[in-house]
């Protein structure tokens, strides 16, 4: 009798569409020039019915005859609504559409792919947390899209910031310079997708996250802690991963160059089911490299896929799992001998050849847009992000054994497994109302970020080794390296110093409550006003009180148009950035008899953005004042708790004035161009020598260029050619370091000039680009901290790509 029941239930659908008349409909989408559109869904509105125009812009659906409203839906077009009726009189209908182009206004979380192809985006959100064109935020926003990330072949996070304003590296590291601030290690966090990741704090700070997953890299300049919470004053960078594009494209390229380095990339998208609704993308890459440092072979690979749901015309809901897994070394660079900056090769490594550094990285980042109505929505993004390390190294004690001669050097060896956990939560809602003749876009939530370290994390240290029963100091001598197999077993081990006691509990969370208020006072004035509150406790397992640090950030900005292309633009944004716990609690384990006390900071800045070329080329001129008060600086020390010591400055002051173009000239002519002049000074310091010295690792100007040419002549169609370089001032070294006599002296990298080329060539759905990098071979350092630890670059290299898209 059941399966009875069950054969009429099957057939039920076939006897009701059986009974029901059906009608067609047929037309086709264009775009404002008459262009046919292709891969644009038509649905009707129920959900029960859809269509995908094809290239010529054609589109057909057979439903059964009644009334129906159908929803274009498009990432690159406006949406369009039309009500139509099949009727047994009218059963074939024909329904063109004409679309507009539109950016991607209408997501307030960006849960859809980027369409554009070109060096400038339309469109951001690090500035505002909402969709805005850079132009109209009150504050300088620099994005390097991926078009440029692989016109420049650029992979790894340091390599991609090259040709924007006010950054530099600080060292090889993931560890930047920001309008003269360094953001990196314990002084920055890496956003991903507007979250707190774990990149670039604590010991993820050693691993630059790779480019293979990024559509593009946004900088807000400034403290970014209204939006954000506990950002260094010198910018917020925000990585933003490829999201699903509701068309298909594939594309796979593989690469071969200098260091025996080899890669591979693949880059899939497009809708996984008939009706266009349930998009994905998958991103894999692979690289091999032996790098340009001895003892420094890298293995790297990334898969990353991201599925989006378009549940409804209300709802987009988008999820992404991502793995990255890096087997190398931990270069901590190179060594000074003898004080001479040129002494030993740029290849010259502290590592021995049984090191090894082996990372893991896992994130989780699901993000959730609902429209309850035109003028209010809904968004949540959550984030769990793992960091994993085993790590066997030798590395410099930061001292010698022979000074001043300075020509062996004391070592210490660090075995570390360690786990590290970030997780976010961020909620708020996205209101857009008329006051009068004043229109708002209101922005008001919830952030909640807690780190935590896996209980099972452990280390040792060594400096000494026991040779047939006598005990001898870990030492290499400069002259005559030896790189062989060590042996661990044999070295002294060290009680488990205090300073991995703190991290192992170090367990934090912060939430920030903001409110944001987007005003149009008139066509040509917007006021943009935020204020956030954000609270950080610490949660130690110690038997005391815990550490709780408050703070109230301000913003404030307006937006001027002088003319339809340009805005002038002033802000006021502050700044905080709360300091781990111990250094309040137990502040002379680091080197301080007295408590640490939080940064804070504020900019100020103002300048005009312009749009030109018919919207294709954005230029920003921009001067600004940056004052942060706290500073807290490594002073590259060791305290008799085996803890790293630190120094607190009074007052740090940045002033500088930046240019930036970014886009296209001509349509056969790309553009990136950056100048950037920066002064600094070090007021009421912790240390007298270092008042009235620049900010470490802050080169006074900095210029960057690339500029990309694709011939349209048919003799030479398909052909490029990319020029470029950058031009970075001398920079102070983070500690003084030791003359000939043993005196100390604070020392500068010297300046550098790189020039970098690249060769194009694309024939059907082939690509195929030469890179080179650092042309006339200098030999320059990035920058790095003292003597002990030196960031050189990279000499002359050049890598080769053929890419394939179907």
């Amino acid at each position: 009798m059941f399966r009875f029941l069950l054969f009429l239930g099957l057939l039920c659908p076939f006897f009701s569409l059986g009974q029901g008349a059906s009608g067609h409909l047929d037309g086709h989408i264009t775009g404002p020039g008459g262009r046919g559109l292709e891969g644009v869904s038509v649905l009707e509105s129920a959900g029960r019915f859809s269509a995908l125009s094809g290239s010529d812009g054609h589109f057909s659906l057979d439903l059964p005859l009644g009334e129906y409203t159908l929803i274009t839906r498009s990432l690159a077009y406006q949406e369009q609504r039309r009500t139509v009726r099949l009727s047994a009189e009218q059963p074939t209908l024909t329904v063109d559409f004409v679309l507009q182009a539109t950016t991607n206004a209408l997501q307030e979380v960006e849960v859809l792919g980027r369409k554009e192809t070109t060096y400038k985006s339309a469109y951001s959100f690090v500035g505002t947390k909402t969709a805005a064109n850079p132009k109209d935020v009150p504050q300088s926003i620099s994005t390097v899209t991926k078009e440029l990330m692989d016109d420049r072949q650029a992979f790894r996070l340091p390599d991609v910031v090259k040709n924007v304003a006010g950054v530099s590296q600080y060292s090889h590291y993931d560890d930047l310079s920001i309008r003269g601030f360094r953001n990196g290690y314990e002084s920055g966090f890496r956003l991903l997708n507007g979250l707190r990741s774990g990149f670039s704090y604590g010991n993820s700070f050693f691993v630059a996250p790779l480019t293979v997953n990024l559509e593009r890299v946004e900088i807000l300049k400034g403290p970014g802690s209204a939006l954000y919470g506990d950002i260094n004053p010198g910018g917020t960078v925000n990585m933003v991963t490829k999201k699903p594009l509701d068309v298909a494209r594939q594309a796979v390229s593989f690469s071969a160059g200098s260091f025996n380095t080899t890669r591979t990339t693949a880059d899939l998208t497009g809708p996984l089911n008939e009706r266009g609704n349930v998009l994905y993308r998958f991103n894999a890459g692979y690289e091999k490299s032996n790098t340009f440092r001895d003892v420094n072979d890298s293995r790297s690979v990334m898969v990353a896929p991201t599925v989006t749901f378009l549940a409804s015309d209300k709802t987009t809901v988008n999820a992404e799992l991502v793995y990255t897994r890096v087997d190398g070394y931990l270069d901590r660079g190179q060594v000074v001998r003898g004080g001479d900056l040129y002494a030993l090769p740029r290849s010259f490594t502290l590592s021995q050849p049984s090191d090894y550094f082996r990372t893991n990285t896992y994130y989780l980042n699901a993000s959730l847009n609902h429209r309850f109505a035109d003028w209010l929505s809904f968004n949540a993004s959550y984030l769990d992000f793992t960091y994993n390390e085993d790590l066997s190294e030798h590395r410099t004690l930061n001292t010698y054994a022979d000074a001043p001669a300075n020509t062996v050097m004391n070592l210490r060896y660090f075995a570390r497994q360690a786990e590290e956990y970030t997780k976010n939560l961020a909620a708020y809602f996205s209101l857009n109302q008329a006051t009068g003749s004043i229109s708002h876009k209101v922005v008001a939530g919830l952030d909640y970020i807690r780190f935590t370290t896996d209980k099972q994390s452990t280390m040792w240290e060594a400096r000494q080794k026991l040779v047939n029963g006598v005990t001898s100091p870990l030492t290499l001598n400069l002259d005559k390296p030896v790189y062989e197999l060590q042996d661990p077993t044999k070295y002294v081990r060290r009680p488990l110093p205090q300073f991995f006691v703190d991290y192992l509990n170090a367990e934090y969370h912060t939430t920030g409550v903001y409110v944001q208020d987007q005003l149009t006072v008139t066509p040509r004035l917007g006021l943009l006003l935020g204020l956030r509150y954000e609270m950080f406790n610490d949660e130690r397992d110690n038997g005391s009180a815990t550490i709780a640090q408050r703070q109230l950030l301000p913003r404030a900005g307006l937006t001027y148009a002088v003319s339809d292309h340009v805005n002038y633009f002033a802000s006021y944004s502050a700044g905080f950035r709360p300091l781990k716990p111990e250094f309040i609690r137990t502040p002379e384990r680091y080197g301080r008899s007295s408590a640490f006390r939080p940064e804070t900071s504020y900019q100020v800045e103002t300048g005009l953005k312009g749009e030109f070329f018919q919207k294709a080329l954005l230029a920003t001129v921009a001067v600004y004042q940056i004052e942060k008060r706290n500073q807290l600086v490594s002073t590259g020390n060791i305290t008799a708790f085996d803890s790293p010591e630190y120094r607190q400055n009074g007052v740090a002051r940045s002033r500088g004035a930046e240019l930036e173009l970014t886009g296209n000239v001509l349509p056969t002519l790309s553009l990136n161009a950056s100048y950037a002049f920066n002064a600094t000074e070090v007021l009421r310091a912790d240390v007298a020598a270092e008042n009235g010295q620049p900010l470490a690792n802050a080169p006074r100007h900095l210029a960057g260029l690339w500029t990309k040419y694709t011939f349209s002549a048919l003799a030479l169609r398909g052909l490029g050619v990319a020029v470029g370089g950058n031009y970075v001032a001398r920079r102070r070294m983070e500690n003084r370091v030791p003359d000939a006599q043993g005196e100390l002296y604070w020392g500068y990298w010297p300046s550098y000039t790189v020039l970098d080329a690249g060769l194009f060539y694309t024939i059907n759905r082939f690509n195929f680009h030469l890179n080179a990098s650092n042309l006339l071979d200098k030999h320059y350092f990035v920058g790095g901290y003292d003597f002990f630890r030196v960031s050189p670059g990279a000499p002359r290299n050049f890598m080769a790509t053929l890419a394939y898209t179907f």
